[in-house]
């Protein structure tokens, strides 16, 4: 296909490796596109809002695709991606309502901002195995997916990656986590498994908000935080593990409206729990306003 730059006068080697808004028409012919060989970057907001196209074949020289180059494709079932592909920009796919089912390629080591944000039809996605970031809100919002398994090679999920996944059920989060960012699963109703990484320090504000699903959790023995209403709204969750060597719980409205949460297992003495509760009792208010008391049982450290 004959490129139609809008960008003005471009070289010929920046012609070869880049499709521009205006390379393509949106047109019924340009349903399904193959993007040639020698591209490396589809350009920000290439494709944004192409009604026809419904599938879309990347090259395997691509190495970047833009911010928001393919938001708004309303009917954008499939995209095949090939090894690769380095990194997936902010909005890249976001609002791709039609999108089912994404496999990424195992070159990727970013996910931008949004990158998949409001697809709502999306229900199975494959992380790369090499994913450094999950950039902030970058599955929020798809409603349909149903499971997560985050790559040990990813040291960082930020805030609101998947807030509002209604249907997520099972997560495993990457063994390369220390921190579990603010509201990275608020809202996940259906969510009922997580599997926390060893090494997890942090539990940022809200990250389990309204997780009403959720049972029980047992954290790594290296929590050292827990935010702000990390677990508000958890009306089914029953039993809680905290371990012995928790510093902070930001305030007594960690686990507000948690109304089912009869028992807390604390891996420290009564003192430390004291301190840790800065000497009042821990009294949870339920969504009907009334105020439970969790029992507390503490759990005697091993003697060395």
């Amino acid at each position: 296909m004959d490129f139609e730059f809008n960008s003005g006068p471009v070289s010929e080697k920046e012609e070869i490796k880049v499709v521009f808004s205006g390379s393509y028409e949106d047109i019924p012919e340009n349903r399904e596109i193959v993007i040639g060989e020698g591209i490396e970057e589809i350009s920000e907001n290439a494709f944004r809002d192409f009604e026809n196209l419904e599938s879309v074949t990347f090259p395997k020289s691509l190495k970047l695709v833009s911010p928001a180059a393919f938001c708004g494709c309303k009917n954008l079932k499939r995209v095949n991606m090939n090894f690769g592909l380095e990194e997936i920009s902010d909005e890249a796919f976001s609002s791709c309502p039609s999108l089912t089912y994404v496999d990424i390629p195992d070159s990727v080591k970013r996910i931008g901002e949004g990158a998949f944000e409001a697809c709502a039809s999306l229900s199975r996605v494959r992380l790369s195995e090499s994913v450094v970031m999950i950039g902030a809100g970058a599955f929020a919002y798809c409603f349909n997916l149903t499971d997560i398994a985050i790559p040990d090679s990813c040291i960082l999920v930020e805030f609101n990656a998947f807030a509002s996944c209604f249907s997520l059920e099972t997560v495993k989060l990457s063994e390369g986590m220390a921190l579990l960012d603010e509201s990275v699963f608020e809202g996940c109703r259906s969510l009922f498994s997580v599997e926390l990484p060893a090494h997890l320090t942090r539990i940022g504000r809200r990250a389990f908000k309204g997780c009403t699903s959720l049972k029980s959790v047992v954290l790594p023995s290296e929590v050292r935080y827990i935010g702000f209403d990390a677990f508000a709204g958890c009306t089914s969750l029953a039993r809680m593990s905290l371990p012995g060597g928790l510093a902070e719980l930001e305030d007594g409205e960690v686990f507000s409206a948690c109304d089912s949460l009869a028992e807390i297992s604390f891996g420290g003495s009564s003192e430390e729990w004291e301190l840790l509760n800065r000497g009042q009792t821990l009294s949870i208010e339920r969504s009907d306003c009334t105020v439970i008391t969790p029992r507390v049982n503490f759990i005697k450290k091993n003697e060395i």
